[in-house]
Formats: C-alpha cells, structure tokens, sequence
C-alpha cells in the first residue's frame, strides 16, 4: 500500500514542474509524517517478531 501511495504522489508531483510554495510545504510534511509512520509500523512489527522466553530473554526469529 505505500508503494501505491508513493507512485501516486510522484506521478502527480511529475505533472506539476514547480508547485506553489503552500502546495510543496504541505506535501513536504506528509512525507515526514508517512515516514514517521512507516518506522513505526516497522517498530511494532519487529516487536511482535521478537519471542519472549520463560527464561525471559527475548529472541529474534
């Protein structure tokens, strides 16, 4: 699903030469915060693969 999203945001951003300064911070700041939000989800999901131990060590699969 990001890489949908991704290919859509560059096919629109390569029909527009310059975007006006409002359109081009906007989209600057939703691709910090997709960014942010694909490292979380990569977090979590890497936490969930972890296996915790009855020793209570934690072990990566």
């Amino acid at each position: 699903m990001v890489g949908t999203i991704e290919g859509a945001m560059r096919q629109v951003l390569d029909c527009w030469a310059e975007l006006p300064p409002e359109m081009q911070e906007a989209i600057d700041q939703f691709r910090i915060q997709l960014g942010a939000a694909i490292d979380s989800v990569f977090v979590v999901r890497r936490a969930l693969d972890q296996e915790v131990h009855e020793d209570g060590e934690m072990r990566l699969d």
